[in-house]
């Protein structure tokens, strides 16, 4: 179970955390091996060609984990859970409303890897011969992804590490796969009508969705997580985007599960499902248990992991997957911006000094209307762009345009 020292939102002493970095870099190597990435990454082949769709994974993802790294710093210094930081830029009631958008976002993910990977498994036993039963696989992953996350920080370090190496095996063997299935790298393949800076958005969106959990998982760790939150995601998230638009490149299976299915892949599928679904998910659900405490300080953790479990599996019994690719788009819309003024706040405007008396004590604003205008006018300028002008791309403005606009409240309204 979650140790006590573990299970609040206090600062942790450097002391006191129950990883080290290499821990992080599994935890974050793991939550990039999904079959949400895979998925993904053939939404972009065949909207763009191969070649492009390779350079967008590289660039989007070198953009989404520098923001994610910037993060896991805020929080390996500070001590605290992300939705702790928003209330410096946001105030304690202000960082209320990131908190409630991240717990339903939380829970709809949970959902959403419980549905896949019960999908997954169900696809692979149909193959070798057993009854289709995808509601009881949905059951089987919620209460394992649940059991995971409720082992806790110190045991994740041992779970994570042998997970790691597994999944690296499986990996590795699923590329091998890949493109001897394929059959050659025809780097022109796919080219469409998918405007290249939307590409980037949708790849960006997805390290961005981490964004609200980094310093969960950073403010555990006794050295700076950034490069083990950038290294650990960037390898297998990238990778996981160019196996899913290869594959849909040549096949033309943009559905994960029928790449399965076509492969042949059997019991080492399963392995990769069960694996990577439960290295993800445990993340949303502890991350929105966390989440919860910002709102009630005093609401017990376990308890929380609980109820998130518990409602992420009912909701996947009866939630029907469509329309990823807005989905993927909505959260980059909400948390591209709030990711600039967390940054743009710390290392510009505090200059890397928080103030615990900021965050928890008496010095807690109620409200900072320069953070709330700049995160709703980021919110309308990233959705804008993304509904009237797609082929503009909506992350880079919309960073540029919330870091700026903050920068410039903060500073004349002093508040």
């Amino acid at each position: 179970m979650i140790m006590s020292g573990d299970s609040g939102i206090e600062p942790i002493p450097v002391d006191k955390r129950p990883i080290n970095s290499l821990d992080l870099l599994a935890i974050w190597f793991g939550a990039g091996i999904s079959i949400a990435e895979f998925w993904a990454g053939s939404l972009l082949v065949p909207g763009v060609s191969l070649l492009t769709a390779i350079l967008v994974i590289i660039l989007g993802h070198i953009i989404g984990n520098a923001l994610m790294g910037l993060v896991a710093i805020e929080g390996y210094n500070v001590g605290v859970p992300t939705m702790v930081l928003t209330r410096r830029p946001l105030g304690i009631k202000g960082s209320y409303l990131a908190s409630i958008l991240n717990y339903l976002q939380l829970i709809g993910w949970t959902a959403v890897m419980n549905i896949v990977g019960a999908r997954a498994i169900d696809t692979v036993f149909t193959i070798l011969g057993y009854p289709s039963n995808t509601k009881l696989w949905i059951v089987v992953i919620g209460l394992l992804n649940t059991a995971w996350t409720l082992a806790g920080p110190k045991k994740w370090r041992w779970l994570e590490r042998a997970s790691a190496v597994l999944l690296l095996f499986l990996v590795a063997w699923l590329t091998i796969t890949t493109i001897n299935t394929c059959g050659g790298l025809d780097l022109g393949r796919g080219a469409g009508e998918l405007p290249p800076l939307l590409a980037l958005d949708l790849v960006v969106a997805m390290p961005v969705s981490w964004l609200p959990l980094v310093a969960d998982y950073s403010r555990l760790c006794r050295s700076s997580g950034f490069w083990s939150t950038f290294t650990g995601y960037f390898v297998s998230s990238s990778l996981f985007y160019f196996i899913g638009g290869y594959t849909n490149s040549y096949l033309g299976l943009s559905d994960p599960i029928s790449i399965i299915a076509a492969y042949g892949l059997g019991v080492p599928a399963m392995l990769i499902i069960i694996l990577s679904t439960t290295t993800t998910t445990f993340l949303d659900i502890y991350s929105a248990a966390i989440t919860f405490k910002n709102i009630k300080p005093s609401e017990p953790l376990n308890r929380q992991i609980v109820i998130v479990g518990l409602i992420g599996t009912i909701i996947a019994l009866v939630f029907p997957m469509e329309e990823y690719e807005w989905f993927l788009l909505l959260i980059g819309g909400s948390f591209v911006p709030l990711a600039a003024i967390m940054i743009t706040d710390y290392f510009l405007v505090a200059k890397a000094k928080y103030s615990i008396e900021e965050l928890m004590g008496s010095r807690t604003v109620s409200v900072r209307l320069s953070g709330l205008i700049a995160w709703a006018l980021g919110f309308a300028v990233y959705m804008a762009i993304s509904t009237y002008t797609p082929w503009l791309g909506s992350t880079i403005p919309s960073i540029i345009v919330t870091s700026a606009l903050y920068y410039v409240l903060v500073k004349t309204m002093k508040q």
